[in-house]
């Protein structure tokens, strides 16, 4: 198998530049499935620097990206203190015990093992010894940025979604399980889905959201309000992220659904009161939904694919 080795927070442009060379050995060499990704979990950084660091994408977002990106195979190593302290001869060790290696793939920036002590030139050196195929690829820039991971997050973090999208290649997306909320919304006119939002994922900015929602394999727009309420409740501190699906009358509890984040549309702001905060709720709407029908979300190359990784994972 040709091992595409990383982090992989998600997948963004660069790292689809290493799948596609694992993908483009796998096929010279007469078998064009036998590659796959060998990842960790949880994000290595959360081990080595002792502390919670916001991944882009959870454990079964992850998944939903490996099956929307054809990945034929995924292996997930526990990344653990021993792990990290593991010379990158023993990891290699570790790595013959889960996969019968005929090749690695890694971007050029790659280490790994003890102190950060193997890279692409250990690594062109081992597969020579070895036989297998090696291949290191180059960082990839857009617009003058280097595409990363700890870029991307950045970019969600200050609400910055479309930039984020660009480095991607696909919107920014939670999943998560519909729970109930105070109901507030449905007073106002506006009943939202209260997704509980993973503790372990990077936050986006607080504000409101153009969202795209896939409900019963339909695309529908939707105003997606990440914060914590303040015209109602000033002492919350728990970040909530609570989407009014446009035009839709159903019930989402306890089900799992995908928003995905198109575009942000203004920062979260304490009103007067409830009536206030309800006008500006239909503007909000109305602008939402004018954003998602210029999106041409509906029949869309990338938005059908996660459709059907989604619906994959569900069976």
């Amino acid at each position: 198998m040709i091992v595409v080795l990383g982090a992989f927070d998600g997948f963004h442009l660069g790292h689809r530049l290493l799948l596609d060379r694992a993908a483009e050995l796998a096929s010279e060499n007469g078998c064009s499935d036998d590659w796959g990704v060998v990842t960790f979990s949880p994000h290595p950084g959360s081990v080595v620097k002792n502390r919670e660091i916001p991944v882009l994408f959870t454990e079964s977002e992850r998944d939903i990206l490996a099956r929307y990106l054809g990945i034929p195979r995924t292996i997930k190593i526990p990344f653990t203190p021993e792990l990290a302290s593991a010379s990158p001869d023993e990891f290699l060790v570790l790595l013959e015990t889960l996969v019968r290696v005929s090749g690695i793939v890694v971007g050029k920036d790659f280490r790994f093992g003890r102190d950060r002590g193997g890279d692409t030139g250990y690594l062109r050196s081992v597969s020579r010894s070895k036989n297998w195929l090696f291949s290191e690829v180059e960082p990839l820039f857009i617009d003058g940025e280097k595409v990363g991971s700890s870029s991307i997050r950045s970019h969600v973090a200050h609400g910055e979604i479309r930039t984020a999208r660009k480095l991607m290649g696909y919107p920014f997306f939670f999943e998560g399980e519909v729970v109930p909320g105070a109901g507030r919304g449905r007073k106002l006119g506006f009943p939202t889905a209260n997704v509980h939002y993973p503790a372990e994922k990077v936050m986006p900015r607080r504000g409101v959201y153009v969202a795209s929602v896939l409900v019963d394999s339909q695309w529908l727009p939707g105003a997606l309000n990440v914060g914590i309420n303040p015209t109602f409740v000033p002492e919350e501190v728990r970040v909530r992220a609570e989407t009014h699906i446009i035009d839709y009358n159903g019930t989402l509890y306890n089900r799992r659904i995908l928003v995905f984040l198109e575009q942000f549309l203004r920062d979260e702001v304490k009103f007067d009161s409830a009536a206030a905060l309800a006008e500006q709720m239909k503007v909000d709407v109305e602008r939402a939904r004018d954003i998602f029908e210029s999106l041409r979300i509906h029949g869309c190359d990338v938005y059908e694919r996660l459709a059907s990784a989604l619906e994959k994972q569900e069976m």
